[in-house]
């Protein structure tokens, strides 16, 4: 724990200090592993809360099919149940808050930390309080879950695939280029086939994105075998 401490105030430091370079980051192979079992035992245990909730609301009064956490919480719980949906709203804005600032400061160099974080929470927070929209953020959530998708695949297979397969990662860095069309390729070519499953086959959004990621995969290496030269292979 202490050295995953010490690599994280390093990283922090060089970014904040504009230093920050691929190259002088410690590997450490056990710090992803405790961030995806942390949030994955978290999110588990959280859905499966949230069914057990849901189940007892149907119980109760079977005709009652709305899904609205505080009430839910409250009928079952009471105030305890208010309080924890409060908390586990909390812990879930602040980091999504700072991932957020994080992709603003990327827009916006000049601006601080402090401000780009600011004002994305307060465009969270007023779109919060419409019900009409916040009411849909699971499907806004599936939809653009989906449409990144691919490049999560490609982000993956780059990093870890390409090389084992003889490839060069970071192709486009590589090859001084401005555009991987692999990359390109896999991105436009996987929406279009979950955009036809949906369709036509009548697949739930939601499955989509388990179907498309390996579609993704498979595109994104024989788009590379392609167009990666041999000389720089």
């Amino acid at each position: 724990m202490t050295e995953d401490l010490a690599v994280k105030e390093e990283v922090q430091s060089k970014s904040d200090n504009g230093e920050f370079e691929r190259e002088s980051v410690p590997e450490s192979k056990l710090l992803g592993l405790r961030n995806f079992v942390g949030m994955y035992l978290g999110h588990y245990f959280a859905w499966i809360a949230a069914a057990l909730l849901y189940s007892m609301q149907l119980q109760a009064n079977p005709s009652n099919t709305s899904i609205s956490p505080g009430l839910m919480a409250q009928n079952i719980a009471g105030l305890a149940g208010i309080v924890c949906v409060i908390v586990a709203g909390w812990t879930t804005a602040n980091p999504t808050m700072y991932r957020a600032g994080l992709a603003l400061q990327i827009v916006w160099k000049k601006a601080s930390r402090f401000t780009v974080t600011l004002v994305a929470g307060a465009i969270a927070t007023l779109a919060a309080i419409f019900p009409a929209l916040a009411m849909k953020l699971l499907d806004f959530v599936a939809l653009y879950g989906l449409v990144f998708m691919p490049m999560g695949a490609v982000i993956f297979i780059d990093f870890w695939l390409l090389p084992k397969m003889g490839l060069k990662r970071f192709y486009a860095e590589v090859a001084g280029i401005s555009f991987n069309w692999a990359a390109g390729a896999a991105w436009i070519v996987t929406l279009c086939i979950a955009l036809l499953l949906n369709l036509q086959f009548n697949m739930a959004i939601f499955f989509l994105a388990v179907t498309g990621w390996f579609i993704a995969a498979i595109i994104y290496v024989i788009g590379s075998k392609i167009i990666q030269k041999p000389s720089l292979a």
